[in-house]
């Protein structure tokens, strides 16, 4: 095989096309890196570097006209090694030669990569100068007039458009599309995102299963005296390893209270990683030497509140419902200083939940669950003078209740 696996479709369309509708909106213009990748399945090897959009996605409600990436030319053949993009229209931009050119929206000539003469070609080569030719000669001169065209071509030029980046309108506006009127809608991507498509649940399903691994291979190496930044490390180096990159490997809020681990302190272990951009989130407790009968008293309460949770997860039962449910339980079995339980959804964020933001903050209401949102729910608890303990897994809501994508194994780690 010298060809490369198909990107999966991460989107939901279904769920895409009933938001939309809910907001009066025709169409999307995705320029956050999670959304464009989300919109495209393809993750641009520029995305995440800090620099202003690179690539940019347009969803038309109406299907019968075409989505498309928007990307620079360079980059092509890459997309073709990654497996490509499920949207039909792909439209490319290179830097302009001139004014004359920048004006009439043609960019420089798509210069390809030479060929060696008489080469046995790959499917992969081949599908490269594929590539090339398709394009050579349609750039656009930048990325906006790339963008126009393809807002063009996807008949949304009179439309009412969400965006999740302000700067569009301005930039889109002055390039010609005054006839359109542009949403923000940064919100509306997450309200899509957050029911997920089957692709993306094996995704997380993986992520899970393996930010779970890296993390319990990390507070294996947990001993007396240990520096944080020395576990975070080998967490980070076990999630690598199998292909996966993590985020942070949390002791608590505020660090450790004494800046390395101490026998008989209870620490908390919060691990956020990612496989291919689908979060993983995981926590736990973990002590080196034997545990206090206070820490394995409300251990086992917050094992209680963890089964609470399972038994009540299903689709229409609202976050704070869930949330009150929990901490009652673990009050009610032995740990009545408890007092917070956050139920978060996951996906290429940490909290897939929309937040529009207002004056106070974002606004995260109280969203009601529905089947294909993948849920965390936080069960973190730190007490000055006495340490950090932690419980957190992973659910996917199904239509009748919920399945575990952790290994619910929720017993202390206990270091020697």
């Amino acid at each position: 095989m010298d060809s490369p696996a198909l990107a999966p479709v991460l989107l939901n369309r279904a769920q895409a096309d009933r938001v939309l509708a809910k907001h009066g909106l025709d169409g999307l213009v995705a320029a956050q890196p999670l959304n464009v990748y989300y919109l495209s399945s393809y993750w641009g090897i520029l995305m995440g570097v800090g620099r202003d959009p690179l690539y940019f996605a347009v969803l038309p409600r109406n299907d019968a006209n075409p989505a498309a990436l928007v990307m620079g030319s360079f980059e092509m053949r890459r997309l073709v090694t990654e497996g490509g993009t499920w949207l039909p229209n792909l439209v490319g931009y290179t830097a302009p030669l001139d004014a004359e050119h920048a004006a009439d929206g043609a960019g420089a000539p798509y210069v390809g990569w030479p060929v060696r003469a008489g080469a046995e070609l790959s499917t992969t080569e081949r599908a490269w100068l594929d590539i090339q030719d398709r394009l050579r000669g349609t750039e656009a001169a930048s990325a906006i007039l790339a963008i126009v065209r393809a807002v063009r071509e996807a008949g949304l030029e009179r439309g009412t458009i969400g965006i999740d980046d302000l700067r569009l309108e301005r930039w889109l506006r002055a390039a010609g599309l005054d006839r359109a009127t542009f949403v923000q809608a940064e919100h509306v991507f997450c309200e899509i995102r957050r029911v997920k498509s089957p692709a993306e649940i094996e995704l997380l399903r993986t992520a899970a299963r393996l930010n779970e691994i890296a993390c319990l291979e990390a507070a294996a190496q947990i001993h007396e005296g240990a520096d944080w930044h020395e576990v975070e490390n080998h967490y980070m180096a076990e999630l690598a390893s199998r292909g996966g990159r993590g985020c942070y490997l949390s002791g608590g809020s505020g660090g450790l209270p004494h800046l390395r681990v101490r026998r008989g302190e209870p620490t908390m272990i919060d691990a956020l990683g990612r496989y291919r951009q689908y979060v993983g989130d995981f926590g736990r407790t973990v002590v080196v030497g034997d545990p206090s009968a206070d820490l394995l008293r409300r251990n086992a309460a917050m094992q209680r509140g963890w089964l609470e949770v399972v038994e009540t997860v299903r689709p229409g039962l609202r976050y704070r419902d869930l949330a009150e449910r929990c901490v009652n339980a673990i009050r009610r079995h032995g740990f009545p200083e408890f007092a917070l339980a956050v139920p978060h959804s996951i996906g290429l964020q940490h909290t897939d939940d929309p937040a529009p933001m207002t004056l106070a903050g974002p606004d995260y209401g109280d969203p009601v669950l529905e089947a294909g949102v993948v849920l965390n729910v936080d069960l973190p608890f730190i007490e000055i003078g006495w340490g950090a303990v932690h419980l957190e897994d992973t659910l996917l809501v199904t239509a009748d209740g919920c399945e575990p994508l952790t290994s619910m194994q929720m017993d202390l780690l206990v270091a020697p």
